[in-house]
């Protein structure tokens, strides 16, 4: 009986912490795939601005389709400067449980990527900064 009780008291601290962890794992994607796109947009700047923004945009809707966890947004940030925010997807396992923002500044290549993870109540991830 007693060990049922021990069993019981650690199942209850363990199974929240776990979620946690799973939530987290799940960003990662999330950060993973934010941090390519700002990638790539950075290095087609240098080739025309113009181009990074719809590689930008094509990016975004590539990803938003492809992603099991992630939906990507433009920051609506100005050339040189390109961002994203991230949400978990409507329907997904870390839908308002993740948010996140990035950016890179294509003239010095500073990168910033900021994000958020909750098990209960609304992320809000701090402002990614490529200044």
């Amino acid at each position: 009986m007693i060990v049922i009780v021990i069993v019981g008291v650690l199942s209850a601290v363990a199974l929240p912490n776990f979620l946690g962890q799973s939530v987290k794992a799940k960003a990662t994607e999330c950060n993973s795939k934010a941090g390519a796109i700002m990638g790539l947009v950075a290095a087609e700047h240098f080739s025309s601005s113009a181009d990074a923004t719809a590689l930008l945009a094509s990016e975004i809707a590539t990803n938003n389709t492809n992603s099991k966890y992630c939906t990507f947004a433009d920051a609506g940030l100005t050339a040189p400067k390109y961002g994203l925010d991230v949400t978990g997807k409507t329907g997904s396992e870390i839908a308002d449980k993740y948010d996140a923002n990035a950016c890179v500044d294509a003239n010095t290549g500073k990168r910033d990527l900021t994000y958020k993870t909750v098990t209960s109540g609304t992320p809000t991830a701090k402002v990614a900064n490529c200044s």
